[in-house]
């Protein structure tokens, strides 16, 4: 699963230490035809412990605040999202309207890290969306389900590939990591430039 690929490049790339837990059956819906999430384990070693002032939406800046998390991948692999979704925030809602089953979420979050120490008891829950709603009635809807269901925080793949492209260096070899190898080639052929700021436009 490339999304998975890239949540663990993201979070190794950024000082984590980076622990896989075990794909598990328990919490498959059958009769809405959902399936488990994977889920890793992440530990930031330069950090002493979680901050409990995060906003439910997460970008790469927070990491640094970001102690120990189960991290789970809602991705385009093991849902029904599609490219249309991208740019369309009514086929977003019913997307997650779908995708979000309590039991399902619950079930990911149980799992035994395979880490021990008060660290990983404390850790936070964090789920890898493709997208999120532009509008602010819909995301503000969104927001009121992740509360609901007991999530600290959300990321986007956006800003995980995003992050992942700034840190990529053409002149640099990622031998053994396919990922950050497929984006170094992307970038040394100019296929894509790092997302810049443009305070004053061209002349």
């Amino acid at each position: 699963m490339i999304e998975q690929d890239l949540v663990e490049a993201y979070f190794e790339s950024n000082g984590f230490l980076v622990r896989q837990i075990p794909l598990t059956t328990v919490g498959i819906n059958a009769k809405k035809k959902l399936v488990a999430l994977p889920v890793i384990t992440v530990m930031n070693p330069r950090a002493v412990a979680n901050d409990t002032q995060l906003d439910t939406r997460l970008f790469s800046a927070d990491l640094s605040k970001i102690r120990s998390a189960k991290v789970a991948t809602l991705g385009w692999a093991n849902s029904s999202f599609s490219a249309a979704s991208l740019s369309n925030d009514a086929q977003l809602s019913k997307f997650y309207k779908l995708e979000l089953d309590a039991t399902r979420i619950k079930n990911c979050f149980s799992m035994d890290s395979g880490w021990q120490g008060s660290d990983m008891l404390n850790s936070l829950k964090i789920l890898v969306v493709p997208a999120l709603p532009r509008g602010n009635d819909r995301l503000q809807k969104l927001n009121l389900r992740f509360e609901e269901l007991q999530l600290d925080g959300v990321l986007t793949l956006r800003s995980i590939i995003e992050n992942l492209l700034r840190q990529s260096k053409p002149s640099l070899s990622y031998e053994g990591h396919e990922v950050l190898q497929a984006l170094r080639l992307v970038k040394a052929y100019g296929l894509s430039k790092d997302p810049q700021l443009e305070i004053f436009p061209e002349d």
